[in-house]
Order: structure tokens, then sequence, then C-alpha cells
């Protein structure tokens, strides 16, 4: 079995979208809540979202979102992007930049994206608000795109012109962890030298507001009183989206790259689930990954 280590990483974050900012921000403790607009109506009960700021997606035409200009975007590539595949296309130039990959390096990698969080348990909206705009027709085609569950998988691998694995889970709140195991595997094995693991959300109304209807996320009002899974006053969790991608590669190729390495992925493991509530996507939380620094 290989050794495994990750030597890349991009964050878009509610917290930051940048690796050092969200380092920055998790070590002064700072939540990235805030009072969202969208909920600020007598008839929604939650008010707190974690906001992705520097990035607006909540128009139906993609050419109307707002993200950091630091980000180039062509035309034809941006109308087949959902909210989620924007986040992870940023993340990925800069776990890319990170890592300090050649365009050889990049095309040649077996590719391992999927979505973090099991999508909301409502027929996606992009295809009918495409359809209602002026230019329903020439959009309809670009909705159906953005909207199906692999379109993660298959704007990151054309885009980045990838050649190799490319698949995708939906577990829930395991997913990426999922994605990570499977990319462990595929370069442990030596099916794969280099794996790029993606896992994305939207964050917005659609992705978000329906798990209030499971009366799961926080009532609070006040954005610092919100998510508090320790507190005897805890009332839910907070929404929030974005994206996340870690370059993965063998042992053999970060020595013939010089390249520098974060951790080894040392192992992982899953314990063995059964229906143990009324909600069977919960058992899909317990996973576990083992890691190593490299000075271990």
């Amino acid at each position: 079995m290989r050794k495994v280590y990750i030597s890349g990483v991009g964050l878009i974050t509610s917290i930051g979208n940048d690796v050092p900012t969200v380092s920055q921000n998790l070590r002064a403790l700072r939540h990235g809540f805030e009072l969202y607009p969208p909920f600020q109506k007598p008839d929604v009960p939650v008010k707190i979202v974690g906001t992705i700021k520097e990035f607006v997606t909540d128009t139906p035409d993609p050419e109307d979102w707002l993200y950091p200009p630091r980000y180039s975007i062509k035309r034809d590539v941006l109308r087949g992007l959902a909210p989620n595949s924007l986040y992870a296309y940023c993340a990925m130039l800069q776990a890319i930049d990170d890592a300090r990959l050649a365009p050889e390096d990049i095309s040649n990698s077996g590719h391992r994206p999927l979505c973090s969080l099991g999508r909301v348990p409502l027929p996606d909206p992009l295809p009918s608000r495409a359809h209602a705009t002026a230019r329903g027709d020439a959009l309809l085609a670009a909705g159906i795109v953005a909207s199906i569950a692999g379109t993660l998988n298959f704007n990151l691998v054309a885009t980045f012109k990838i050649h190799g694995a490319s698949c995708g889970f939906s577990s829930a709140c395991a997913s990426s962890s999922h994605a990570l195991s499977f990319a462990y595997d595929e370069i442990a094995t030596g099916r794969q030298k280099r794996m790029f693991v993606v896992g994305a959300e939207d964050c917005n109304t659609d992705s978000i507001l329906p798990f209030a209807g499971m009366r799961v996320l926080s009532l609070q009002s006040n954005p610092d009183l919100a998510s508090r899974p320790f507190d005897v006053g805890r009332d839910g969790f907070v929404g929030t989206g974005g994206g996340a991608v870690l370059v993965v590669e063998s042992e053999d190729e970060v020595v013939r790259r010089g390249a520098r390495a974060y951790c080894e992925i040392a192992g992982w493991g899953q314990p063995r689930t059964g229906i143990t509530s009324r909600f069977p996507i919960l058992t899909d939380w317990a996973f576990g990954m083992q890691w190593r620094t490299p000075s271990e």
C-alpha cells in the first residue's frame, strides 16, 4: 500500500475564501453567521445563515452572479455552473496554485468531485427558474446541466481538461469524507497517482430553508447565539454552503515534484450503522479519518 499525502488546499467558506483567512478566523473563533435578507420575513422562522462573502448567486441567470474579480471564468463555463459548482471552481483554482501543479499534472490526474452535503429532498429549482427568464429557451439546457447530480464532476473535468477516474458521492454530511476515503484507496492501491477531492454545496433559500421543515435549524435572530451544540440553550444548527478542494497525491508524486505535504492520510474507517432515527439520513454522519503530520 502506497503512502498518501495532501499537497494542496482550496476553500470558499462563510469564514473566509482562502486558507490563510479561514485559518485566522478559526483561531479567533469567528463564526461567519449573518442575518440573511431573504429570510427576514414573518413567515420564515429561520433568520441566520453562514453567508458566503463576496459571492452573490441568488439570480436565475449565472451571468448576473457576482464573485471576486480575481477569478476569471469564461461565459460558456459559467452558464453551466450551479452555485455550488462556482464555489468549487474557485476553490479548485486555489488548490492547484497551492499544490504548484503544472498543466500536465492536472490533465493527467485522476479526479474525484462530489457534493459535500446531501441535496435538499426537493426537485432542484434551477431548470424551472431558467425557463421562467426572458431567455428561457436558451437557458433551459444550461439549467439542466447545472442541476443534475453530476454537475460538479463533468464541469470541473471538462474545464480543467482532466483525464482519469471521475465519480461522485451523495451521502449527506459524510459525502466529502467518503470521497476522500475513495481517493485514498485509489492512490494507496496504485490505481491513481493524484486525485482532486471536491466538496461543495449551495448557500441560498432553496438549499437551506427546507431544513427548517425538519426543525433542525437554529431560530435565533442573534448570530452570536446561533449554533451552540454544547450549550444547554442550543436550538439547532445554521445552514451554509461553500466549496473545498484537496489535492491528494502518492508519496512518489510528492517526492518527484518536490512538493510540500500538509499531512499523510494514515487511514479511514466507518462504523456499521442502522436506522436509528426517523431520519435515516442522520446515520450517514458517523465517519472517521486518521492523519499524520510530516513530523510524525
